[in-house]
């Protein structure tokens, strides 16, 4: 079986029928990092803290640059 799609009157894609093989096999890739250990984003916490930067500066440059493309 392959992935299929469902769309709606206007041909729309709007779901995805996946098989269940497909779909345990994404699962536990996303649930193990690379280093398969699980992911935990409390490890990134504050990583910016100390690096001297206006983050709220920085987010509104990165929003400006996504608007202008």
């Amino acid at each position: 079986m392959q992935v299929q799609y469902v769309y709606d009157e206007q041909g729309k894609k709007t779901s995805v029928i996946v098989p269940i093989s497909l779909w345990q096999k994404i699962s536990r890739q996303k649930k193990v990092a690379p280093d398969n250990r699980a992911f935990d984003p409390a490890r990134y916490r504050g990583i910016y803290r100390n690096l001297g930067i206006d983050i709220e500066r920085e987010l509104g440059a990165l929003r400006q640059e996504w608007e202008r493309t």
